[in-house]
């Protein structure tokens, strides 16, 4: 018996937004069945590397959240 398992960290805008930073949610999917969970921490979309589910930069608040997100 196989079992699968996705992690997909990504970042939801919410409804009311103008700009700033967006939070991120992690979806965990184990074979084909989804949930999403906020990771309680928010980015700049335009550092964000959607492909990868990471922050993009080498400066200290990118590589704590890709620290945190490991």
């Amino acid at each position: 018996m196989s079992t699968t398992l996705t992690l997909l960290f990504s970042m939801r805008k919410p409804k009311n937004y103008q700009s700033g930073d967006m939070p991120i949610y992690l979806r965990i999917t184990v074979d084909g069945q989804r949930a999403e969970v906020a990771v309680s921490r928010k980015f700049d979309p335009s550092r964000w590397d959607t492909h990868l589910g990471r922050a993009i930069g080498t400066k200290a608040d990118a590589k704590k959240l890709n620290s945190y997100l490991e």
